[in-house]
């Protein structure tokens, strides 16, 4: 894993990305809760793995329990230090490594944290070893926006994605990890989300995005790039 996660520079402000967690939380629940009530299964631990500012584990756990399941654990894990500081009511927060941490738990969600980490399918593999569902939340880097303008060396700096995928190349890693793929959708809600309407060139190019979009999900992300929700469950 790089060092700026574990020396703390990524995250230097600890609110980093909690302004696009509401969205990802949304986008996470629309797959997540549909597969829940329909297979009858029993969540009562849940984990965020590579928290960041806690915002994906503070919104999906009040989701989860405003649909009536009761969690007995809300934990948030990241091997970052500026977890220390995070507060929020009821979640426990781990400067640890998830699986060092060996507990295991009903729900896991990556958000935005595998393309940060050597040997992701390695990594995702004894994540799901000590989890009942996961979910991924995946951006989707190889596009034609990204490609064209050769931005795959600033992006390895920051942010710090050292995989760039498209959907097919996504679900196959997650596949060949040893999950079995349950339902997976382009994360529709990040559309509109902060950081993705933040710049001017993001702003002039956002009517022509979600004309693509209404035409091909596939399409867009291929050309402007997106992120994509998965939910599976490690194959034993």
């Amino acid at each position: 894993m790089i060092d700026q996660y574990k020396s703390g520079s990524y995250f230097i402000d600890n609110k980093r990305h909690f302004e696009d967690s509401n969205y990802k939380v949304r986008a996470i629940w629309r797959l997540l809760k549909p597969i829940v009530s329909k297979e009858g299964i029993s969540i009562n631990s849940y984990a965020d793995v590579g928290c960041g500012s806690g915002g994906v584990v503070s919104g999906l756990s009040n989701l989860l329990k405003k649909s009536g399941i009761q969690l007995s654990e809300i934990c948030g894990f990241d091997v970052s230090p500026h977890v220390r500081n995070l507060k929020f009511d009821k979640i426990s927060f781990y400067e640890k490594d998830f699986v060092e941490h060996g507990k295991r738990f009903d729900l896991v969600t990556l958000t935005d944290v595998f393309e940060h980490v050597t040997a992701p399918m390695d990594f995702i593999r004894r994540i799901g070893s000590l989890a009942g569902l996961v979910v991924f939340h995946v951006p989707l880097d190889d596009c034609l926006a990204v490609n064209m303008r050769n931005l795959q060396r600033s992006k390895i700096k920051n942010p710090g994605h050292l995989v760039f995928l498209n959907v097919n190349s996504a679900l196959n890693l997650i596949t060949n990890a040893g999950y079995k793929i349950i339902d997976y959708d382009y994360s529709r809600e990040t559309l509109t989300a902060p950081s993705n309407v933040a710049s001017i060139l993001q702003k002039i190019f956002f009517p022509i995005k979600f004309i693509f979009f209404k035409i091909s999900p596939w399409l867009m992300s291929r050309i402007f790039g997106f992120s994509l929700v998965v939910v599976a469950k490690l194959d034993q």
